[in-house]
Order: C-alpha cells, then structure tokens, then sequence
C-alpha cells in the first residue's frame, strides 16, 4: 500500500466491538480507511480493486473515507464521500454513504 510520507496510523481505539482492527492511510490526496478482518491464519484479503492504485480502494478498503465512532453499540461506521463526477469530477456533487459492518463486509444500511 503506497502511502503519502508518514499518512499511515491505527485507529484509536485501534478495534471495536466487531473485533475488526482500523488503520487511516492517505495514498496522497484523500484519507482512507483499511479495516483488517482476523480470521484463522492472521487476516482476511483486502481485495484491492487494483492493486497499483491504492486511491480505488477494495473490499476492505475504502478510500475517500473517514472513521466515525465507535458508537453506542461499540462499533465503528465508514463514511464514504463520492463525487458524481457529473458534469465533471469539478464541478460534480459531493454525497456521502455510511457503511455498516454485517459481519462481513462494510455495506450502506438496509
């Protein structure tokens, strides 16, 4: 993972209730967050969408995202801005999605 000089850090706390573990990174524009999942022998793929362009993110990574929590229930949620990059990524609208853990991926609310 390509990170702009020192951008790289855990979480604090570093896991929440879903026992999943957090790190922010910043590939050189945007923040974003890596959750590592454990599983038998040490953690789940993060499945990069490609892996020489860290700034697309991946199963277990999303860019352009922020941290918010843990909350009342001890978990973290992702929040995730996107541009609609229409009529251009400049002058696109911003929105905002917030995933939710579901034991398995980070998926916005049902």
């Amino acid at each position: 993972m390509e990170i702009y000089e020192n951008e790289l850090k855990f979480a604090d706390p570093v896991s929440d209730a879903t026992k999943n573990t957090f790190v922010i990174y910043n590939p050189g524009r945007y923040d974003g967050v890596v959750v590592l999942v454990p599983n038998e022998t040490g953690y789940e793929d993060i499945a990069w969408t490609d892996p020489e362009a860290h700034y697309r993110g991946g199963r277990l990574a999303h860019y352009n995202a922020r941290l918010v929590g843990p909350g009342e229930d001890g978990r973290y949620t992702v929040v995730k801005s996107e541009n609609s990059c229409n009529p251009s990524c400049a002058d696109g609208s911003i929105s905002q999605v917030v995933l939710h853990w579901n034991g398995h991926d980070y998926l916005p609310a049902q």
